[in-house]
């Protein structure tokens, strides 16, 4: 299951989603990542998020926002994706990215 974590962005902290796959992430000194907003905009681009994943109601994934980190920049480990939601990740990338189905 891809990992919700608390990060260091920029000046900040947010939750974000490692999209970097697990397999590799441990001999990596980077990883990819997905901000998670507080409220979407309806975009194709969002997955809604909630309790269920560790975050609050009404959050979403924000694909074009993608962005590579530091391992060292990721927190606590706030909850994780559910399967079911795999589905939905690869629309929103999908659509970030302009590519065909």
């Amino acid at each position: 299951m891809r990992p919700i974590h608390d990060a260091q962005l920029g000046a900040g902290v947010s939750s974000v989603l490692v999209l970097t796959r697990e397999l590799v992430r441990p001999h990596l000194g980077t990883v990819t990542v997905a901000p998670i907003r507080a409220e979407g905009r309806g975009l194709s681009t969002e997955l809604s998020l909630g309790e269920g994943n560790g975050v609050e109601d009404g959050s979403v994934v924000d694909c074009d926002g993608l962005t590579t980190i530091q391992v060292s920049a990721l927190g606590v480990n706030r909850g994780f994706l559910l399967p079911a939601q795999e589905v939905l990740l690869t629309r929103a990338l999908r659509s970030a990215f302009d590519l065909e189905s």
